[in-house]
């Protein structure tokens, strides 16, 4: 009788240590929740020291990213700056995601528009302006990863009591390369004549785009003229008679179909005379670009520089006498930013 007791008894107390066991697994239930790594490869944009283009003054500060729906295509969530711009580590709420990356902050970006209402496949930036006169866009890098899923949170039971409730984990990293969508226009006019100018009004150069589709990296068929100040000067002879103009700017490139449909590439200049006449310089440099994008008509890792470069010989002109001068209208210029350079003798 006492050992069927003592058999009882110990039944129960296995039955209760099986029990607490249980019980212990159900108190260290957590919910597991997955995030994707972006490795980020910069080296192909000017933010890599070694690229020719390297500012240390503009350097990158981080990545911001669209997470578009993937069914539907519209914006789902745009996600703050992140600093880690080479590895960013991020979560979103379950389903399938198609992504756009850019380099820094919208904040940073002031000369670029971003048409947030669009789908992924049209999802561009622009600039607002048909004639752009100061707000010409920033250096734009972009890439695109398509198709990066998340789950649904999962419970999860573990034997020791973890830190959190929730458990945060990297399920898997994409790799994605970072490249320029903005163009730098490198403008140098080669001037003889050079002391009959007193100094420069606005130039304009036509042709460019106005956005670029950031989904396919593809400048827009819509265009906008360019308006700068080409007033850096280098006098280049002994008696300053001689002198190159320069000036460079971002865009965003121009449309290869446009180009080939006939799309005119025309610079203007407007020199204010030491009379204070404006004389117009209108020159077609398409032939320019039909150049360039035969040079970069296979993508390699080249200088996505477009340099426009061209001659002119100013006319003769003299200064008003005083007279003259009282009674006429002086034209508004910029002042030069002169160059200096040793010139040979």
């Amino acid at each position: 009788m006492k050992n069927k007791t003592i058999i009882h008894i110990l039944s129960g107390l296995a039955m209760m240590t099986s029990t607490a066991c249980s019980r212990d697994h159900l108190y260290y239930e957590t919910v597991g929740r997955e995030k994707v790594q972006l490795n980020i490869d910069w080296s192909k944009t000017a933010f890599s020291p070694e690229s020719k283009g390297y500012d240390d003054d503009n350097r990158l500060n981080g990545v911001t990213i669209f997470a578009f729906d993937s069914i539907n295509g519209r914006l789902v969530e745009e996600l703050p700056p992140n600093a880690n711009y080479s590895s960013p580590v991020i979560r979103l709420t379950p389903g399938t995601y198609d992504l756009i990356l850019i380099n820094d902050s919208r904040e940073e970006l002031p000369g670029i528009r971003f048409n947030t209402g669009s789908a992924f496949g049209d999802f561009k930036a622009y600039i607002d302006a048909d004639t752009v006169y100061t707000d010409y866009p920033d250096y734009l890098a972009v890439s695109a990863v398509r198709n990066v899923s998340f789950r649904p949170e999962g419970k999860e039971y573990f034997h020791d009591m973890p830190d959190e409730y929730f458990r945060d984990y990297v399920s898997r990293e994409i790799n994605t390369v970072q490249k320029a969508v903005t163009k730098k226009i490198n403008v140098k006019v080669y001037v003889k004549g050079m002391n009959y100018c007193k100094g420069m009004q606005p130039a304009f150069i036509t042709g460019l785009s106005k956005s670029v589709n950031l989904s396919t990296r593809k400048p827009g068929k819509e265009t906008t003229i360019y308006a700068f100040n080409l007033i850096n000067r280098e006098f280049r002879n002994s008696d300053y008679t001689e002198a190159i103009l320069t000036q460079s700017f971002y865009s965003f490139g121009f449309d290869d179909e446009n180009l080939k449909e006939g799309t005119k590439f025309e610079l203007t200049l407007n020199f204010v005379m030491v009379d204070n006449t404006i004389h117009t310089v209108k020159t077609d440099v398409t032939p320019q670009f039909e150049e360039w994008l035969k040079e970069h008509s296979i993508e390699l890792d080249l200088d996505l520089d477009i340099d426009v470069a061209f001659e002119v010989e100013l006319p003769p002109a003299s200064p008003p006498s005083s007279e003259e001068s009282n009674q006429g209208m002086v034209p508004e210029t910029v002042p030069w930013n002169d160059i200096i350079q040793n010139i040979v003798l």
